[in-house]
């Protein structure tokens, strides 16, 4: 972790910003505290200083939006937070979900499993909008790495369900470890393993998870309809 951290040092970053995205219902934030913490963590491996202020800073600015909200509203809400602290927030009505399943597709090419900002929710998204330019008319674009083993989608977690039981690919595959799935591990609904490219053959049903939509099914196409 020391030399991990040491390198972001000695390495030049782009300039970005780090974000979080929420469901507001009924005046109150859903998963709030989980959605704090990856921030204050976050900050911390990026060396914004202090880590714990971000956080509070976020916290603020989220009250804040939630008491000028609609009485009853359900939104999408995105709060954004500088190296300095400076936030903003942007919302948006969130629509009913739909039962019928999504479709998506596998991209076309890995990522690198080291890419630290894979792990990070963060502004600089350049990977993931590549992707899905590369298949604009998917619901969403199933990422996969150099090793061919499965790591997410671009806008959530991936759960699969495999011999009867529901499994999510290890955070070290090359992914971003959601709110919404770290809950489903603490609960033990889902369950960690390495899935490759090559158990798809064996994935029986397929979800996108994360904490605004929660559950959403997918299903896999080779070429976006």
């Amino acid at each position: 972790e020391v030399i991990a951290k040491a390198a972001i040092l000695t390495h030049d970053l782009p300039t970005f910003e780090l974000f979080e995205t929420l469901r507001l219902e009924h005046g109150s934030y859903v998963r709030l505290e989980g959605h704090l913490a990856r921030v204050e963590a976050s900050a911390g491996y990026f060396g914004f200083c202090p880590a714990v202020a971000l956080r509070d800073a976020a916290r603020r600015a989220l009250e804040d939006h939630a008491r000028a909200a609609e009485p009853g509203a359900r939104e999408r809400v995105r709060v954004c937070i500088t190296t300095e602290g400076a936030t903003t927030v942007e919302s948006s009505l969130l629509p009913e979900a739909s039962d019928a399943p999504r479709g998506v597709v596998l991209a076309s090419s890995p990522v690198k499993r080291q890419n630290r900002f894979l792990h990070h929710k963060t502004t600089h998204r350049a990977i993931y909008e590549r992707h899905r330019a590369e298949h604009p008319n998917a619901f969403d674009v199933l990422l996969w790495n150099e090793e061919e083993e499965l790591t997410e989608f671009t806008i959530g977690n991936l759960v699969v369900e495999i011999d009867g039981e529901r499994c999510t690919p290890p955070r070290d595959c090359g992914l971003l470890a959601g709110v919404f799935r770290h809950e489903l591990l603490q609960s033990g609904e889902i369950q960690e393993r390495v899935i490759r490219r090559e158990d798809l053959a064996h994935v029986t049903r397929m979800w996108l998870v994360n904490s605004v939509r929660e559950w959403v099914e997918v299903t896999l196409a080779s070429t976006a309809a």
